[in-house]
């Protein structure tokens, strides 16, 4: 009966430390004040912008490049050594590796300025190319 209340014991105690907030990993970076974009050339596929904030918030912004439309969403972030996990709802939804910042199929750069205005330029330069390639 005592192993039994013991083990009973040992459980609820183990299950309790997972449901508060896991360990915070030695690498967990706080990013605050940092930028990225986001690129691929290819025109069927989403630019995106990250702007870290405090509290391990962060804004991403996607370019639709069909449309010219700009989509903001609000997510949470974490870091260990290899990968920035952005996540909704505790669910994680994007890896970016840290060393060769790349985004899925995106190639990721470091910017100063902020990333939805660098995303509106992007509009601008990509209709400028689109309409260049016209004839008439």
């Amino acid at each position: 009966m005592k192993l039994l209340i013991s083990l009973t014991y040992f459980i609820l105690s183990f299950s309790s430390l997972e449901a508060k907030d896991n360990p915070k990993d030695p690498h967990d970076d706080d990013l605050k004040g940092k930028n990225l974009i986001c690129y691929n050339d290819s025109l069927s596929v989403e630019d995106w912008g990250i702007k870290f904030l405090k509290n391990n918030e962060v804004k991403m912004y996607s370019l639709n490049k069909a449309i010219y439309e700009i989509y903001q969403y609000k997510r949470t972030y974490r870091t260990n050594i290899r990968n920035i996990i952005i996540s909704k709802n505790n669910k994680i939804e994007f890896l970016i590796n840290r060393s060769r910042l790349v985004l899925g199929n995106k190639s990721c750069k470091i910017v100063l300025g902020d990333p939805l205005i660098l995303l509106q330029e992007r509009i601008k330069s990509i209709k400028e190319d689109r309409k260049g390639k016209n004839r008439i």
